[in-house]
């Protein structure tokens, strides 16, 4: 007669329970690897994938968003965007680097060339043998025009990069 098996004892439960957590060893240790690598993997994959990375659309304009193939600025550029708001912007790129402006000029207009001052964007200078309306005028500063090319670089290399 045979005698029915018994259930093992809680020793052999323990031991079978460590065989087991030692199995998932190498499994948890690959998935706790490859977590944090999932991003990078992803960013990776879809920047071999095709244009459509990278790529903005306004409209039927593409703006390609890459880091890469932008120009790098140096601090003096960094510091004088940041500190730029939209409109101090906008009148900044209205401007000519070799223009002198004087005159009349609106209220808005001459706020944002004071901001720009204070940036050291332009500069005030006063020229008693001009014209009296035309003696008092503003001029881009050298950091001006290494802003403004800086800018007009990250445009062409969105636009045509």
């Amino acid at each position: 007669m045979s005698m029915p098996a018994e259930p093992p004892h809680g020793g052999d439960r323990v031991i079978a329970f460590i065989d087991f957590v030692k199995a998932l060893r190498w499994p948890a240790v690959v998935v706790l690897l490859l977590v944090p690598l999932l991003d990078p993997i992803r960013t990776t994959i879809e920047a071999l994938h095709g244009d459509s990375a990278g790529v903005v659309r306004l409209g039927d304009i593409k703006l390609r968003v890459a880091p890469h193939g932008l120009p790098l600025p140096d601090e003096a550029i960094v510091r004088a965007v940041a500190a730029m708001d939209a409109d101090v912007l906008r009148t900044f790129l209205d401007m000519d680097q070799n223009a002198i402006y004087c005159g009349s000029l609106d209220a808005e207009y001459r706020a944002g060339m004071r901001r720009l001052a204070h940036l050291g964007l332009v500069e005030a200078r006063s020229d008693p043998a001009r014209a009296f309306d035309c003696r008092d005028h503003a001029v881009m500063t050298e950091l001006g025009k290494r802003v403004e090319t800086y800018l007009i670089s990250v445009m062409v290399g969105m636009l045509k990069g």
